[in-house]
């Protein structure tokens, strides 16, 4: 980060020093952007996977930054459209590293999200930079105002949404109200970008409820609690700055609607602009580079399965893939032990349950399905879909249902986890109803059981964390209420890992020494569509042979 910011600092003083005397205002402002606070919140951004590698696409922006650098600056200079379409593809790839880095985390917490909304926000900055180069002409707009619009999402939705995550880091998951506040940041960039196309009234009122949530902002600094006494004053005058600019943009609005003169445009360049680029924005990015933005938790890189399907799984899919291993294994988990936790304790356990995890070849299902009634048009066409696929396949239900299962091992390397071994379960008529691939992984002393089902050409991955309830065991995927686990379900493709809008829970609970009773629900959206009720029965003795 020092290379690149050493390097943007000598190109912006030889850009004032060449341009002095026909110096640009905003296209200064917007240069000092790309060369200095780009690399500086680059650094300020989580970049790497739990394993410590950094994202394949974070490695290529870093790269490929310098090239793109250079490449605007001329294209300043010049006025090259094809130099400024490489900053445009530059600015593209760092949304898309907003967007996988969402994808893959959800919306939770929401400090992390106003921090990918920033970096989605500068594809935007790098268009309008693109337009103004090229004379692009959009709509009504002059080509001042274009190049206001790719300043503003160069700085004010770039930037400000950043800042303010970081901030969140240290109390948005304690503060619900915080969490509200920067709901109002990241949306309102793009609030008020619609409001200056199609009207000064939306624009106004984006105005004031962005203007209303950064006094809340700077609220909030003076009441953080930080490690560096420097990286408080620092922050705290830029939120203080911050605090002068957002009025005399309520002014500049207010003045567009017609009911006074209002400030000029040069006014707002000098104000909006250069203090914002001076007042906020450099004091803010450095306090944080003194103050340290860990963000406590590494949410990206969790151990997910390699392995993909084709467009029809069913049984043979672990054959066709040559995934078959020598090893055996009778149950889904080898000690039910290797899960305790401070919220999980095997000794709780009613004893059945742990030997239906570690014995369950010894135990045949019976499943009676219900689906929601407003989901029962999409069963329907769902049912159709997953007979084909022969995978995740439930039928329309409404009746009990046996289900027989073999456990198999599967080759560790291939699959990328450990231990892992598929449960393959069909219905009464032979049909193949789940290929899945189980295994298991530990972070931050919680052991998760880890759920890889594959599909077309992607996996579907359901982490689980155990609770207890009395005897009975919780499996959940859903987010706890207090602090963050791995739990979820994610989807897997060789492009990203997207964590989906599902959540799963079983509760099992002994009905005798040689019956289960399971109980299955599925969310989406927080909304139930799907329940299961299995009972689980031990075999007699002499089927084992």
């Amino acid at each position: 980060m020092r290379s690149k910011v050493t390097v943007g600092f000598i190109l912006f003083s030889l850009y004032i020093i060449s341009q002095w005397e026909s110096l640009h205002p905003a296209e200064m402002l917007l240069l000092l952007s790309m060369l200095i606070f780009v690399p500086i919140t680059w650094e300020l951004t989580d970049q790497h996977k739990r394993d410590g590698q950094r994202m394949r696409l974070a490695k290529f922006l870093s790269i490929f930054y310098i090239p793109a650098v250079l490449s605007a600056y001329f294209a300043i200079i010049g006025h090259f459209t094809i130099l400024a379409s490489i900053w445009f593809a530059y600015t593209i790839g760092a949304s898309l590293f907003g967007v996988f880095r969402l994808l893959e985390r959800g919306v939770r917490p929401i400090a992390e999200v106003a921090i990918d909304s920033g970096w989605i926000y500068l594809g935007l900055g790098g268009f309008w930079f693109f337009a103004y180069v090229s004379e692009l002409p959009i709509m009504h707009f002059s080509r001042e105002t274009i190049l206001l619009t790719a300043v503003h999402f160069h700085y004010s939705a770039f930037i400000i949404p950043i800042i303010s995550g970081m901030l969140g880091r240290k109390i948005s998951e304690k503060n619900l109200f915080y969490s509200f506040i920067l709901m109002l940041i990241i949306v309102s960039p793009m609030t008020i970008a619609v409001g200056i196309t199609y009207s000064r009234w939306i624009e106004f009122i984006a105005v004031v409820v962005y203007a209303v949530a950064l006094y809340l902002y700077g609220f909030f600094v003076v009441k953080a609690n930080f490690r560096s006494k420097w990286a408080k004053l620092l922050i705290t005058f830029s939120s203080a700055a911050l605090l002068v600019t957002i009025f005399f943009s309520f002014l500049y609005a207010y003045g567009r609607l017609g009911f006074s003169e209002g400030l000029t445009i040069k006014q707002m360049i000098f104000i909006h602009g250069a203090v914002n680029a001076f007042g906020v924005v450099l004091p803010a990015l450095i306090g944080w580079l003194i103050e340290g933005t860990s963000n406590g938790r590494p949410y990206y890189g969790k151990p997910m399965s390699r392995i993909f399907g084709y467009l029809i799984i069913s049984e043979q899919f672990l054959t066709r893939k040559k995934l078959i291993d020598e090893r055996t294994y009778g149950g889904l988990v080898d000690d039910m032990g290797h899960f305790c936790s401070k919220h999980f304790d095997k000794q709780k356990l009613a004893p059945s349950i742990s030997q239906f995890y570690e014995q369950t070849e010894n135990y045949q299902l019976k499943a009676f399905i219900q689906w929601a009634s407003w989901f029962k048009p999409l069963a329907f066409l769902y049912e159709k879909v997953s007979r084909h696929v022969q995978q995740i396949h439930l039928s329309f239900g409404g009746r009990w249902e046996m289900m027989t299962g073999d456990i198999v091992a599967v080759q560790s390397s291939k699959d990328g986890r450990e231990h892992v071994r598929a449960w393959v379960r069909n219905n009464e008529k032979g049909e193949t109803i789940f290929v899945a691939l189980y295994s298991q992984h530990t972070y931050e002393e919680e052991t998760y059981m880890n759920i890889a089902l594959p599909l077309p050409f992607s996996n579907m991955t359901g982490i689980l964390r155990f609770e207890n309830e009395g005897e009975n065991l919780i499996l959940s995927s859903k987010g706890r209420t207090i602090g963050n686990g791995d739990e979820g379900i994610y989807l897997r493709t060789p492009l990203a890992v997207i964590r989906l809008p599902l959540a799963e829970t079983f509760i099992i609970k002994e009905k005798s020494a040689d019956q289960l009773l399971a109980h299955h629900q599925m969310w989406i959206f927080g909304v139930k569509f799907l329940e299961i009720n299995y009972e689980i029965k031990k075999r007699a003795v002499e089927e084992n042979f």
